[in-house]
C-alpha cells in the first residue's frame, strides 16, 4: 500500500475511534463555519447600506466654507487676481486688491457673488465673473472608527447622514456589531451620545433614526458582543463583554466606575428586544454591591445609564431620550440646568 494512502487511512481510523468514545467531544468547527450565519447577516446589512448610500443625494453646492478649507478662486477678467487661498481660523481669506474677505459659513456660490460685488463696488472690474472651487475640505469632517472596512476621516459635503458615512467607509467589517455609537459636542459645549441600531434602520426601514451628521462627529462601530455604558461614569463608552458572564456592575467598573455626581440608586439597563422595542430595567447599584439585589448579566447591544445625584444637579445635567432604535443621552453644562 502506498505510504501516503496508508497514513491517511490511519488518521481516519484514529479520528473515528476518538469520536466514538463517550467522554470525548468532536473538535470545534473552524471559525469560518461557526461565523457563517453572522457573516451572512453582515453581508445583508452591507448590501442595503451601500444601496442606501448610492441613492443619497449629496449636493456639493450645499457645502458651507469654514476655517482650514483651501479655495481656488478664479477671476476670469484678470489672471493676476486668480488665487489659491486657505481660510483662516477667523473664517477669512486674503485676496489681491480686496484684502481680507469673510467667507465662513458661506457656500461657494455665495462667495462668488460676494467677491464679484466687492470688485464691482471697488471700481476694479466693471462686470466681474468669479469662480470659487473648494479644493480641500478641512473644516467639515467626521471620523469613522472601529469595525468598518475603511475607517478614517471623511468630508461632509452637503447634507450627509449616518448611513452615508458608513457607506463611504465601505460598510461593516465581519466582526462588527449591529449598533453604532455616535458622539457629538454642540457649540455651547453640551455633549451628546447617540446609540443607533443599524438593523432597525436597514432591515426595518426606520429612517427616522438616520441621524444627520455635524462637523466633528465621531462615529464608532464596535465589535459584536458589546455593552454601552453612559451617564455619570468616569469613562463612558462601549466595552467588550463575555457573553453569559459579564454583569451590570462589572460593566460599570469597566467604564471607570460611578463619577462623583452619580446616583448609584438610579441605574437603567436598556435592552434591545427586536423590532425597534426596548425594555428598561431599573437597578440600584448599591443594593447589587451589598448583595441585596441580583447583578444581571448583560447581553450584546445592552445600554447601561447611570443617573445623576439630585443634590449635585448644579454640577452636571443628564437627559435620556429613547426612540425606536435610538438612544440619546445628553449632557448639559451647569448653567443650562434649571429646577
Amino acid at each position: 500500500m502506498d505510504r501516503g494512502i496508508k497514513r491517511c487511512f490511519l488518521i481516519t481510523w484514529f479520528v473515528s475511534l476518538v469520536w466514538g468514545c463517550g467522554g470525548v467531544q468532536a473538535p470545534p468547527l473552524p471559525s469560518s463555519y461557526v461565523d457563517a450565519g453572522r457573516s451572512q447577516e453582515i453581508k445583508e446589512l452591507n448590501s442595503k447600506l451601500i444601496a442606501q448610500g448610492l441613492h443619497s443625494a449629496i449636493n456639493p453646492a450645499d457645502y458651507l466654507i469654514g476655517p482650514g478649507d483651501l479655495l481656488e478662486i478664479k477671476v476670469f477678467e484678470s489672471e493676476k487676481l486668480t488665487s489659491l487661498v486657505r481660510v483662516s481660523s477667523r473664517g477669512e481669506i486674503t485676496l489681491p486688491l480686496l484684502g481680507s474677505v469673510h467667507v465662513d459659513g458661506m457656500t461657494a456660490r455665495e462667495t462668488e457673488v460676494k467677491i464679484e460685488n466687492l470688485l464691482r463696488e471697488g471700481g476694479y472690474i466693471r462686470d466681474p465673473h468669479v469662480s470659487v472651487f473648494v479644493k480641500e475640505h478641512r473644516s467639515k469632517v467626521v471620523s469613522v472608527v472601529g469595525y468598518v472596512k475603511e475607517p478614517g476621516t471623511y468630508e461632509l459635503i452637503g447634507r450627509q447622514t449616518l448611513l452615508d458615512v458608513l457607506a463611504a467607509a465601505k460598510g461593516l467589517d465581519d466582526k462588527a456589531g449591529r449598533t453604532v455609537y455616535l458622539t457629538r459636542t454642540e457649540e455651547d459645549g453640551r455633549k451628546q451620545a447617540y446609540i443607533v441600531d443599524i438593523e432597525e434602520m436597514l432591515l426595518n426601514g426606520n429612517m427616522d433614526i438616520n441621524l444627520v451628521l455635524k462637523p466633528g462627529d465621531v462615529v464608532y462601530v464596535p465589535e459584536a458582543g458589546t455593552v454601552f455604558v453612559e451617564g455619570a461614569v468616569r469613562k463612558p463608552g462601549s466595552f467588550q463583554i463575555e457573553e453569559g458572564s459579564t454583569t451590570v456592575s462589572q460593566s460599570i467598573a469597566m467604564a471607570g466606575g460611578p463619577s462623583v455626581y452619580a446616583d448609584t440608586g438610579n441605574v437603567k439597563l436598556i435592552r434591545y428586544l427586536g423590532n425597534g422595542k426596548r425594555e428598561v430595567i431599573e437597578l440600584n447599584l448599591g443594593d447589587i454591591q451589598n448583595g441585596r439585589a441580583e447583578d444581571p448579566v448583560v447581553k450584546d447591544r445592552d445600554t447601561i445609564v447611570v443617573g445623576v445625584n439630585n443634590a449635585k444637579r448644579l454640577l452636571y445635567g443628564l437627559r435620556l431620550n429613547m426612540l425606536f432604535g435610538l438612544i440619546g443621552i445628553g449632557y448639559d453644562p451647569p448653567e443650562r440646568y434649571s429646577y
